[in-house]
């Protein structure tokens, strides 16, 4: 929360900060258009002052059948003169014009050229657009900034937030299992417990230590997958029997509606394949509320297609984009009711596009939820 405080007060200090920039750079511009056009209108006075001081001296030449008055001052001119007069030594940023007053008597008017308050008043809006789109540009980078750093952050700790709730877990599923051994081997000690019911408690025992050997297993995979550490073993795979067997091993915790075809094949690694039918099976039991689970392997044109559904309490559209990411469970483990670590679908999901297949996930109309795996 103070995180996301301090991101909200810096960009509304970065936004205040660009909008007086881009205020003062307008006001600027303004300014230096206002600057120019005072230089222009100065120039102009300086203009009229050597017009004068040339027609004076006799440089601008003599009409004898015109009187010329500039600013109520007789001058002697030729027009043509003064007009390339006025054009050179000013750039053509000043003009002549001559208004006759009655036959015989003209009016020398210098103005400034409009030309020149266009170019100026061009300049202006280019500089001022300029200095706007360097501003949008400048503030749409700084957001993508902020932007990237508040997603890190977000990423990070809910990353962190994970990675808790998967020791959270670890700690459930090692303790609850270590428990009963001890408890089972303890109680197998005891001199009156009969010979039948000593083998049972030890077999439990064994059954226990073969659900922490899955455990350990689960994890390895899937911090060797995830650092590109695992070397998966591509053989011919007996995709229809190794999927029977993971049924019939599985039918222990709950009722199994299995449509298997037979006679199909994948090149693939075994062992992770086992555990990817293993996860998905387990994955539906846990939210299948104690409901049977149907489980389907079969082909669609030139697709093999594995498909695990259950009639549980299915899976909310905001979690959907996340269920197969490292570490992340539906939820907290301070108040989950169900067993797991997280790291099965992010199994299933890396393994299967390891295969080149894709892994998604839909509701089961009308409880529960389908998971699909499409191998080519």
């Amino acid at each position: 929360m103070r995180v996301k405080v301090l991101i909200i007060l810096v960009i509304v200090y970065i936004l205040a900060a660009f909008a007086w920039l881009t205020f003062s750079l307008l006001r600027y511009a303004n300014s230096d258009y206002a600057l120019k056009n005072d230089v222009l209108e100065a120039g102009l006075s300086a203009c009229t002052l050597q017009v004068i001081e040339q027609a004076k001296n006799g440089s601008l030449g003599k009409t004898d059948s015109v009187n010329y008055y500039l600013q109520q001052l007789k001058i002697e001119i030729d027009e043509s003169k003064l007009e390339a007069f006025v054009s050179k030594k000013f750039n053509q940023v000043y003009r002549v014009d001559f208004k006759e007053i009655v036959p015989g008597k003209k009016n020398v008017q210098l103005a400034i050229n409009p030309l020149s308050i266009k170019q100026l008043t061009s300049e202006r809006f280019q500089q001022r657009n300029i200095w706007i789109y360097q501003s949008v540009l400048l503030l749409i980078l700084v957001a993508a900034g902020i932007y990237g750093v508040y997603y890190s952050i977000s990423s990070i700790y809910k990353l962190n937030k994970r990675q808790n709730n998967f020791l959270l877990s670890v700690t459930h599923e090692f303790k609850t299992p270590i428990a009963s051994i001890r408890l089972m081997l303890q109680t197998s000690k005891h001199p009156k417990i009969s010979e039948d019911k000593r083998s049972e408690l030890v077999e439990n025992s064994i059954q226990n230590t073969f659900r922490l050997e899955d455990l350990a297993e689960n994890m390895l995979t899937a911090m060797q997958i995830e650092n590109d550490k695992y070397n998966y073993q591509f053989t011919e795979i007996n995709l229809t029997q190794m999927t029977k067997e993971v049924v019939e091993s599985q039918s222990i915790q709950g009722k199994i509606e299995a449509h298997i075809k037979e006679g199909i094949t994948l090149l693939g690694d075994g062992f992770i394949w086992r555990m990817v039918i293993n996860n998905l099976i387990e994955n539906a039991f846990k939210y299948s509320e104690a409901q049977p689970i149907k489980v389907v392997l079969t082909t669609h044109g030139d697709k093999k297609i594995l498909r695990v559904s259950d009639s549980g309490i299915g899976i909310r559209p905001e979690d959907v984009k996340n269920i197969f990411k490292k570490f992340y469970r539906v939820q907290d483990e301070e108040t989950r009711t169900t067993k797991g670590t997280g790291l099965g679908l992010f199994i299933v999901k890396q393994a299967v596009e390891k295969h080149r297949g894709t892994v998604s996930v839909k509701p089961n109309i009308p409880n529960g939820s389908v998971f699909t795996i499409e191998l080519p």
